[in-house]
Formats: structure tokens, sequence, C-alpha cells
């Protein structure tokens, strides 16, 4: 991003004794941010991260369980560490868009 436009204008002021004279304040006007692919779809982005580890893990808990005879254990414990990365990828996103 390109650095902030600076802007002179000018601008009366009275002064003590009652007479008008010219003042001028420097303003620093920003530039409005350019909006990029990312920014404009980060709220699909959202709902993709956070939804996707926590199938994968029921995918993964239900075949090993299928598997190894162990009917909730697996599934349990991979919906958890699925809730575990999408509150992860969460805060990633959150801790980028602040950037």
């Amino acid at each position: 991003m390109s650095a902030p436009v600076k802007m002179i204008s000018n601008y009366f002021e009275i002064d003590k004794q009652g007479n008008l004279k010219k003042a001028q304040q420097n303003f620093v006007k920003k530039q409005k941010a350019e909006k990029n692919f990312y920014s404009q779809y980060l709220n699909i982005n959202v709902g993709y991260t956070l939804v996707t580890p926590i199938l994968f893990g029921v995918i993964i808990g239900l075949a090993l369980d299928n598997k190894l005879n162990k009917k909730p254990f697996f599934t349990v414990i991979f919906i958890f560490i699925g809730m575990i990365s999408s509150i992860y990828n969460l805060f990633r996103i959150i801790k980028d868009a602040k950037n």
C-alpha cells in the first residue's frame, strides 16, 4: 500500500485582538484499501475451514472404528481433534485478516 497523501487546506482563525487571519493546517488523508481476492471471500473461507476438519475427523474416526471394532472410541477422539483444528484455523484467519 502506498504512503498516505498529505493535504494542505487553508482555514481562517481569529486571533486574540479579534483580527481574522489565514491559518494552515496539515491533514493526512488515508487512501482506501484495495480489496483483493482473499478479503472479498473471507467469510466463505471461514465456513469451509470450520467444517472441513470436523468432517475429516468423522470420516477417519468411522473408518478406524469399523476396522478395529471399537465403535464410538475413534470417532469421538477424531471429532475433538477436528474441533481443535477448526478453532486453530479460525484464529489463524483472524490473525491474517488483522495484518
